[in-house]
C-alpha cells in the first residue's frame, strides 16, 4: 500500500506538492487560528475594544473593536511567516534567492492579510456578530473563512510565480533558467 502511494506521488509531483502545502498550511493555519482566538478573547476583555472605523477597516465594539483588529493582524503575520518558512524549502524546495522570495511573498501576504483578513474579515466579523450572539465565535468563523480563501489563492501564486524554478537571477548578469 505504501509503495503504491509513493509510486502515485512520484508520477504526480504537483499533487505531492499540494499535499505538503496543505499539511504545512494547516499547521500554520491552526497556529494562526489559536493565536487569533487567544488574542481576540484576551484583548477586548481587557479593555482593548475601542471601535475602529478607519479607511477600509471597520471593527465595532461589539465585534471586538481594536482588540479584534490587533488579533487579526498579529495572528496573520505569524501565520504567513510560518507558511513562507515551511513552504519555501520543504514544499517547493525552492533554490530561488530567499530575500527576493521573501519580498515577493511579503507583497502577496500583505494583499492577503490586508485584503482578506483585515478588510473582508472585518466585514464578515461585523456581519456575523449581528446573527451570532457570541463575538468570539463570530470572529473565529470569520477568521477561518478568510484563512481558507487565502490558502486557495496562495497555492497557485506560490507554485507558479513565487517559488517557480523558472526564474531569472540578475545578480551575475542575465541568467534565466526555464
Amino acid at each position: 500500500m505504501i509503495k503504491r502511494i509513493k509510486d502515485f506521488f512520484s508520477k504526480n509531483p504537483s499533487l505531492w506538492e499540494f499535499v505538503k502545502y496543505t499539511i504545512f498550511s494547516l499547521l500554520a493555519g491552526w497556529t494562526e487560528l489559536l493565536i487569533f482566538m487567544l488574542l481576540n478573547y484576551v484583548l477586548p476583555k481587557n479593555g482593548i475594544n475601542k471601535e475602529i472605523s478607519w479607511f477600509i477597516f471597520v471593527y465595532p465594539t461589539e465585534a471586538g473593536g481594536l482588540g479584534a483588529l490587533i488579533a487579526f493582524v498579529i495572528s496573520s503575520v505569524i501565520g504567513q511567516a510560518l507558511k513562507f518558512i515551511t513552504n519555501f524549502k520543504k514544499t517547493f524546495k525552492s533554490t530561488n534567492n530567499i530575500l527576493l522570495s521573501a519580498i515577493g511573498f511579503a507583497v502577496m501576504a500583505v494583499i492577503i492579510v490586508v485584503g482578506l483578513n483585515l478588510y473582508v474579515g472585518g466585514l464578515l466579523n461585523t456581519a456575523l456578530c449581528k446573527v451570532i450572539p457570541n463575538a468570539d465565535l463570530a470572529g473565529t468563523i470569520a477568521k477561518a473563512v478568510c484563512q481558507m480563501a487565502g490558502f486557495l489563492l496562495a497555492f497557485p501564486v506560490n507554485k507558479f510565480i513565487q517559488y517557480s524554478k523558472n526564474t531569472c537571477d540578475f545578480s551575475h548578469g542575465m541568467n534565466c533558467q526555464r
